[in-house]
Order: structure tokens, then C-alpha cells, then sequence
């Protein structure tokens, strides 16, 4: 079975669902379809978009997670399902909240986090970079190695900007953020398949209207997207949107696949596969179990 994320960039289309398939009706009346079943998400990158409620709820219970973006192609939230527990024992270990072991699996996150923002310097010709040296640091400093990092990428990238999160202004950090986001709804569906909690974070601290574990877990992920942002400008040198950029990333989606015991997984299924080693390592309390994405892995594979 083919795994699929529908991003919707062209306004005024109609969705509704019939007989297993999600039909998009566009404003001259033709009609494109897609079997529910092989839904992971979709992504809402324009206006007027409409479905129903019978529709909605259909996509909900299939598990297919609804991201939606407003005009300027920034996150504005989701539409899932209810959670629930397929996975007593991880979910209950979750929220025991043991530290010591939580600290345990933050450590293998961050790091990998940091491996793969220093090889994704290595790859976009930032030889040598001081990253490699902080890796194996007893306390890594995240807000060091953030300012070293965003030094080097957006020099490579020819801008001069620093790092925006909310709200951002400039062009690249708002194709970022929206990257984030894709990777994040993914980890968010994949979460609540499995019966964990994603409001109990392992670093990040819970608060109002927070999603705390998906922070976490999309960490290492980061650098990939600035990968393929990179990418993105190397092989679209003029007249750059977000429009180009969502379309852009939704092939990367597609073609670049990550390596899990000899066999090569798009990226959208990959996240499955690193949240059901979340979940061995909570059943088991065996950090070791843990499997997160290797930048040094992503190869171009297209079908």
C-alpha cells in the first residue's frame, strides 16, 4: 500500500468522501479521488477550501490528521481524532514519568539532533564544522550550538537573518516553520495511533494548548528540512513562493526515503516506524530501543 499526504494549494476546491475514496472537486468541476485508507494526512495550504461533516468525521476515524495553514502559508492547527490506548503498558509507563529514564531518551534525541545538524552542514559544503566537536560533549549546550548552527546554514544559503519561529518575516524561516509542521503532524498522527499521550513531553514541559512530545520528537527531523530547503533554493534560484516550497516538499516526501533494517521507507512511513520504537522503549524502559532518523541514511529513491 502507497502512503499519501494530500496538500491542498489550489483554492476554492470541494472534498467529500464516497464509497472509500476522498474526492476534491475543483472550481471548473473536475474531480481527482484518493482512497481514504491510504491517507496519513492532509495539508490545507490555501483558501476556501469545504467538506462536510460526514466527511470530516470520515477522515477522523480513518486516522488522517488535518493540518491547516492560513494565507501566508503559516501553521494554524489541527483536526485529529480522539486518542486511545492500543499499547497499555507503554502508555502507562509513559505517564509514570520515570526521569531517569526520560532523560535517558532525551539524550539520544538531542544528540541525534546534533549529528544531523552537523552532517547536514558537512553535506551543504560547510567542511569542518565546530558541530562535530560539541557532539560528545558531557552537557551539550543547545542554545550554542543553535547560534553556530543557524550561522553556518543561512550563510550557505546566502541570507542574512537570524532563526524565526512565530510569526516569521523572512521567506526561509517561514518555509521551516511550515516544514516543522508537515513533520510534526506526522509524529502527532503517528502518536496518538499508538496510544501515547502527546501532551506528556520527555523534555519539553507541558503547558496551555501544547503538544510537548511532538516538540520532542521532531527534533531530530529538523535538519532533514533544512536540507531539503537548501535543496529547494539550489534548484528554484527565481521567483521563490511558498507555494513552490509546499509542492516542493511534498515530493521530497515521496522520494527521499530513510533505511530501517535493510529496507527503505518513505519519510512518512519512517515516522511510524521511530514512534513504535518509542513505544518498545517505554514497554521495555530500554532506551536502547530507540530508533531516530539518520540524515547520513536519506537517499533519493524515486519509484
Amino acid at each position: 500500500m502507497s502512503y499519501h499526504i494530500l496538500h491542498l494549494t489550489t483554492p476554492n476546491i470541494s472534498l467529500y468522501c464516497d464509497k472509500g475514496f476522498l474526492f476534491c472537486r475543483f472550481e471548473n468541476g473536475t474531480e481527482n479521488k484518493l482512497p481514504i485508507e491510504n491517507l496519513r494526512g492532509i495539508i490545507i495550504a490555501t483558501h476556501q477550501v469545504t467538506f462536510t461533516n460526514s466527511c470530516l468525521a470520515r477522515l477522523l476515524e480513518n486516522n488522517v490528521i488535518i493540518l491547516h495553514c492560513n494565507n501566508l502559508y503559516k501553521p494554524t492547527g489541527w483536526s485529529v481524532g480522539f486518542d486511545r490506548v492500543i499499547r497499555t503498558k507503554a502508555f502507562y509507563n509513559q505517564i509514570s514519568q520515570k526521569e531517569y529514564f526520560t532523560n535517558k531518551l532525551w539524550k539520544i534525541i538531542l544528540k541525534q539532533k546534533v549529528k544531523n545538524q552537523a552532517n547536514n552542514l558537512e553535506i551543504i559544503g560547510c567542511k569542518n564544522n565546530n558541530l562535530f566537536n560539541l557532539i560528545d560533549k558531557p552537557l551539550i549546550s543547545e542554545a550554542n550550538i543553535a547560534k553556530q548552527y543557524w550561522q553556518e546554514y543561512f550563510n550557505r544559503l546566502d541570507i542574512q537573518t537570524i532563526r524565526e519561529h512565530k510569526s516569521a518575516e523572512n521567506f526561509e524561516n517561514g518555509c521551516l516553520n511550515y516544514g516543522y509542521a508537515v513533520i510534526s503532524t506526522l509524529i502527532y498522527r503517528s502518536l496518538l495511533i499508538h496510544g501515547l499521550c502527546p501532551n506528556l513531553g520527555i523534555h519539553h514541559k507541558e503547558k496551555y494548548n501544547s503538544i510537548p512530545l511532538v516538540y520532542d520528537l521532531v527534533e531530530p527531523y529538523r535538519a532533514i528540512i533544512d536540507l531539503f530547503l537548501y535543496k529547494f533554493k539550489q534548484d528554484n534560484k527565481d521567483n521563490l513562493t511558498h507555494k513552490q516550497w509546499s509542492q516542493y516538499l511534498a515530493n521530497c516526501m515521496q522520494i527521499y526515503k530513510l533505511k530501517y533494517k535493510g529496507m527503505n521507507y518513505k519519510i512518512i512511513d519512517y515516522v511510524d516506524i521511530y514512534i513504535e520504537s518509542l513505544c518498545r522503549a517505554f514497554i521495555n524502559f530500554d532506551e536502547q530501543e530507540l530508533i531516530t532518523p539518520n540524515i547520513l541514511e536519506l537517499k533519493y529513491i524515486k519509484d
